[in-house]
């Protein structure tokens, strides 16, 4: 079960295409909402005392069980995807503006660079399984966490598995979950293996 975070880890997006990727499919998200049309309101029949105001919400809001429940399911899509070299589901799930990066790098891969390289297999799918976390802030919506490749089976050149810290960028547009952006942050074997086992580190001498 994953936990639910009111306040996201800091991110180091320096990348301007990531930036701009994230902030244009809010607005988009944003636009689409603004533009239903309103309910009609109903006949008042009796008056009611004015309610208390309440205090404006925070940007960090809380993810209900249903959305959730849809936003790890379009995790698991977006991984398979890759897993399989699946283009048209890629297609399907990321923004137009998608970008990956590496964190602390100067570069990052657009969309049309992206899903040539997953149906090639080059790319890693990291499904997060570790100290997942859920964070909403207005319309854009983080899964973050500890995410193992499962692309790339172990082998004799390959023989121990791949971890990173992963975050995911979602919106939601058309009934659809979209996702706009994705940063990676590869981690060392000695470093996973504390993160993953706290138990084995060796305590320093009194």
């Amino acid at each position: 079960m994953c936990r639910i975070a009111r306040r996201p880890l800091p991110v180091r997006l320096t990348l301007a295409v990531l930036s701009l990727a994230l902030s244009n499919a809010v607005a988009f998200a944003q636009h689409e909402k603004n533009s239903k049309s309103p309910a009609t309101p109903k006949p008042q029949t009796t008056q009611t005392p004015p309610a208390s105001p309440k205090p404006s919400p925070t940007p960090e809001t809380k993810i209900d069980a249903r959305t959730e429940a849809e936003l790890l399911q379009a995790e698991d899509r977006f991984v398979i995807a890759i897993k399989n070299r699946d283009v048209k589901e890629l297609e399907e799930l990321l923004h137009p503006q998608f970008a990956d990066s590496i964190e602390g790098r100067e570069s990052a891969i657009i969309k049309r660079g992206f899903i040539p390289r997953a149906s090639r297999g080059s790319l890693p799918a990291y499904r997060v399984e570790k100290e997942r976390k859920l964070i909403r802030s207005g319309d854009l919506f983080t899964v973050e966490g500890l995410g193992k490749d499962i692309a790339h089976e172990l082998t004799e050149d390959n023989p121990s598995e791949h971890w990173a810290s992963v975050r995911r960028f979602w919106v939601r547009e058309g009934g659809r979950w979209i996702a706009t952006a994705q940063v990676i942050a590869p981690i060392e074997d000695n470093e996973i293996r504390e993160r993953l086992n706290p138990e084995t580190k060796t305590k320093a001498p009194d």
